[in-house]
């Protein structure tokens, strides 16, 4: 009799054990650490972001001053070709030729510098789409986190 009483006994008590750990209770420990877990990882999302806005911005900073001094480089260029044209007017020829190779080269210059502010408008860009859509998988998270929590106090409420 003894015997059957300790074993009923510690059987019951490995299922009250058993069914504690499938409570509601257990459940709701659960997602509240993983809720937990979401959360440091948005902070850690949201401090990515603001880098990136940081960089984003210190990139329009530089394509800005590129496009100012492509402006300088064109007026250069424009003051050069007025002083060729000076010269040959006065009949000076191989001033001319200087003032035209001086152009010329010049006239690279601003080509290349509108490659480089085209190849960092690019670059901005593609920063700029990937920052949404890095926000719109933040959103479409924290819409299924929200809806998480309300299942989880739903069930909660229920206890």
């Amino acid at each position: 009799m003894k015997t059957k009483t300790l074993m009923i006994t510690g059987l019951l008590s490995m299922i009250s054990a058993a069914a504690f750990a499938q409570t509601p209770v257990a459940q709701v420990h659960q997602d509240n650490v993983q809720i937990r877990q979401d959360t440091k990882q948005i902070h850690q999302d949201t401090r990515e972001i603001k880098r990136d806005n940081a960089v984003i911005a210190e990139k329009k900073g530089e394509v800005a001053a590129g496009k100012q001094q492509l402006q300088a480089d064109k007026q250069e260029r424009n003051t050069l070709a007025r002083a060729e044209q000076a010269e040959v007017k006065k009949g000076d020829i191989a001033g001319a030729k200087q003032l035209d190779q001086a152009r010329r080269d010049e006239q690279q210059a601003i080509r290349q510098q509108k490659q480089d502010i085209k190849h960092d408008e690019k670059v901005l860009a593609h920063r700029k789409a990937d920052k949404q859509e890095a926000k719109l998988a933040r959103h479409e998270e924290k819409m299924v986190r929200h809806a998480d929590k309300a299942k989880r106090d739903h069930d909660a409420a229920k206890i």
